[in-house]
């Protein structure tokens, strides 16, 4: 029996509670930096370029991709809390940084948003590798669909709105102190993240030696299904991590959107994950972890081809550019929540903490590499600023961006049957947390 089975009912209840309020203080940084224009913006009005926009979007995945196997082996040394108040701390900072950044001066400016970007990607790795973790010591396998939809949904719903307010009062042409209290603000609210993760209940009886990390390599590289879903979504997130800042980029640069309209664009991206995260657990039930993959595979892979063919000539541009991004949006909020589902259920017994960080390192690798490859063709002169056919449609350099991504994710449907979810049968450990008998699973617990 498990901790999370021995805990009452109601003592579940308010672990899930605790979890829920302080994604509710620590989404608002996460956001602002992953599904906002507010950095991008940011950045712009303190004269840094395109690429240096598109790197911040990487800084997080390209510290991910190197810390979070180190971060879960040091973690035992002074334990999950402690951990997660360094992170939080470390990532107040780095936003209080940003947001003080026009005091250096405007030479320095763009560099002091780059630093604090960095401050704060240093930290994820070590929250990251702590959460899952965290979140095992009252979730049971049944209760993670509900619990994950739920919990997105509710801080994206927050994030949404406040995001959209800010987008109204920017106008065509936002005054810095505006961004400065937003990402001032947005690193206050990391305190509170801290403050409700330190509450959690963890077993008492848990070991607490220190992770044997080369053991626990071994354990996770030899769990096939574990090696088989982190291949996949390294080569995923390569594919599809630049298509939501490169459209935000695209409007701002290429079809000269006005800042306040390109940020309201954004929130309507994170509506399309506010309803994909509260929609989550209500499709995995009809469906099952296998048809919400493909799924979420084929929808993206489509909104990366249609924004490689409709120009910003054609009618509705506008209408057809926020349908894409709710789309993919909302496609991206059932990823990260397969994903999240997946790694508790890919983990062996005793070797979770190095399991999530394994899968991790893989989903970051793909998102640091194509997020930083988009960053580098935007700034270089690889590609041609716009081309055009013989029938006279003008393509930009972002547009062929589009088609790449597009084309890498059709290539990667070859990649499917990695995916534990798809293979009918296997020997290996599995506990997914939908019982639907649409999964096709036979599992087998060692």
């Amino acid at each position: 029996m498990t901790f999370a089975e021995t805990l009452t009912d109601r003592e579940r209840r308010n672990a899930r509670l605790k979890a829920y309020a302080s994604t509710w203080f620590g989404c608002i940084s996460e956001v602002m930096m992953d599904s906002s224009a507010i950095i991008i913006i940011y950045i712009t009005l303190l004269q840094g370029s395109d690429s240096m926009s598109m790197f911040t979007t990487s800084i997080s995945g390209i510290c991910s991709m190197l810390l979070v196997i180190p971060c879960a082996a040091i973690i035992p040394y002074f334990g999950l809390r402690k951990a997660v108040a360094v992170a939080c701390y470390t990532g107040s900072c780095g936003y209080l940084l940003m947001a003080v950044a026009p005091l250096f001066g405007s030479v320095l400016a763009k560099y002091i948003v780059l630093t604090g970007c960095v401050l704060y990607a240093l930290q994820r790795p070590l929250y990251g590798a702590t959460w899952y973790p965290m979140l095992d010591n009252f979730l049971r396998p049944e209760d993670r669909g509900d619990f994950f939809g739920t919990m997105r949904f509710s801080y994206m719903l927050i994030s949404g709105g406040l995001f959209f307010i800010i987008g109204m009062l920017m106008g065509k042409n936002p005054p810095i102190w505006l961004l400065q209290i937003a990402t001032g603000f947005s690193g206050l609210m990391l305190l509170g993240r801290n403050y409700f993760i330190s509450r959690f209940p963890l077993d008492p009886n848990a070991k607490t030696e220190k992770m044997d990390v080369r053991k626990a390599f071994k354990i996770s590289v030899t769990n096939g299904p574990l090696v088989g879903y982190s291949v996949y979504a390294c080569l995923f997130s390569f594919a599809h991590s630049s298509i939501f800042p490169l459209l935000l980029i695209y409007l701002k640069s290429y079809v000269k959107l006005p800042a306040g309209q390109v940020q309201i664009i954004s929130t309507v991206g994170i509506a399309g994950s506010i309803t994909g995260h509260f929609l989550y657990g209500k499709l995995l039930r009809r469906t099952s972890m296998k048809i919400m993959e493909l799924s979420v595979h084929t929808v993206i892979m489509l909104m990366a081809f249609t924004l490689f063919f409709y120009n910003k000539t054609m009618p509705g541009f506008l209408y057809a550019a926020c349908t894409i991004v709710f789309l993919v949006m909302f496609c991206q909020s059932c990823y990260l929540c397969n994903n999240s589902a997946e790694i508790m259920a890919l983990a062996r017994p005793g070797n979770k903490l190095m399991a999530s960080a394994f899968c991790q390192t893989y989903a970051s690798f793909g998102s640091a590499i194509g997020r930083t490859a988009s960053s580098m063709l935007i700034g270089s002169a690889l590609l041609a600023p716009a081309w055009s056919t013989s029938s006279g449609i003008v393509f930009s350099k972002f547009q062929t961006l589009f088609l790449v991504c597009g084309c890498l994710l059709a290539f990667l449907f070859i990649l499917i049957p990695l995916m534990p979810s798809v293979i009918s049968k296997h020997d290996d450990y599995y506990e997914p947390g939908s019982k639907n008998k649409n999964t096709g699973m036979n599992v087998s617990k060692n």
